[in-house]
């Protein structure tokens, strides 16, 4: 996924690796799965994380829960 537009018309670029603008997150829960045992691997808990791209110009949050090839959910700060 090299670019995004968000919803106040900017262009997100998400070409470089690693991006400024993309964010990875897990619970707590499933976090801690991966240290239930000693075969903890940091390329599994990357893969279980969500993707979260963050607007640079509004600071709206495009989160994708479900993976890239399904429609993400936005969410815009409270002012």
């Amino acid at each position: 996924m090299p670019k995004i537009k968000c919803l106040c018309n900017f262009i997100i670029l998400l070409g470089d690796i690693p991006s400024v603008n993309q964010l990875n997150i897990i619970s707590d829960v499933e976090f801690f799965k991966f240290f239930e045992n000693d075969n903890c691997n940091v390329g599994e808990i990357y893969h279980a994380m969500k993707i979260v791209v963050k607007c640079p110009n509004c600071g709206r949050l495009h989160v994708f829960w479900d993976g890239y090839d399904k429609p993400q959910r936005i969410y815009k700060l409270e002012e």
